[in-house]
C-alpha cells in the first residue's frame, strides 16, 4: 500500500475489508493524519496481492482489519505501525539495498519513492501531492528527490561576463 498508494502506515494497520468496493474496483476511506475522505482504484496487482494473502498468508481471525499479525504472540491482531516499520526494514535487508541503514528506510521511504518515481514520470507536483494526501505541493517537496537524468536534459547557456572582477578562460 505504501509502494503502490504512497499510503501511511496507519492507513495500512487501519485498512478493513468494508473500505473496499469489489464492484467498482475501488478503495475508499478518511486518511488518519487528515480525516479526509479519499479514493483509490483498486489496483489489480493490489487485489490480487489481498487475495493471495487472504487464501494463502492470512491467520484466521475476527479482525476487521486486513493485515494482521502472522507471529504467535499476537497472531491475527492488527498490527501497530513500528511492526510495520520493522517489517519493511526486515525485507530491506534481505534484498542487499546497500547502506540501507544510513537511507531512510521503513513504510515511509516507500512514500517517499513512489513520489519520486511519480515525478520521474513527469506527473505533475500536483497530482503527486493528491496521490500523497498532502493539502499543499510545498509538503510534495520534502518527498521528491532530484532527478539528475531530467537536469542534465535541461542546462541554460552560461552567459558571456564582461567584467573587471572576472575573467573567463576555456580549459
Amino acid at each position: 500500500m505504501a509502494a503502490e498508494y504512497g499510503w501511511r502506515t496507519r492507513d495500512i494497520v487501519s485498512f478493513r475489508f468494508n473500505q473496499i468496493d469489489w464492484d467498482k474496483n475501488v478503495i475508499h476511506f478518511n486518511q488518519s493524519k487528515t480525516d479526509i475522505p479519499v479514493e483509490y482504484p483498486l489496483l489489480s496487482s493490489v487485489g490480487n496481492a489481498i487475495v493471495d494473502y487472504l487464501k494463502h498468508g492470512r491467520p484466521k481471525t475476527d479482525a476487521k482489519e486486513i493485515i494482521v499479525a502472522a507471529d504467535t504472540a499476537k497472531k491475527g491482531q492488527p498490527l501497530s505501525p513500528p511492526t510495520v516499520h520493522s517489517i519493511v526494514s526486515k525485507y530491506m535487508s534481505k534484498a542487499n539495498i546497500k547502506n540501507w541503514k544510513s537511507k531512510k528506510h521503513g513504510a515511509h521511504s516507500l512514500r517517499h519513492s513512489l513520489a519520486t518515481n511519480m515525478l520521474k514520470n513527469n506527473v505533475s507536483m500536483p497530482v503527486i501531492s493528491t496521490v500523497m494526501g498532502h493539502q499543499s505541493t510545498e509538503t510534495t517537496k520534502i518527498y521528491l528527490s532530484v532527478d539528475i537524468e531530467k537536469l542534465r536534459q535541461c542546462p541554460l547557456p552560461m552567459p558571456e561576463l564582461h567584467s573587471a572582477h572576472f575573467r573567463w578562460e576555456v580549459q
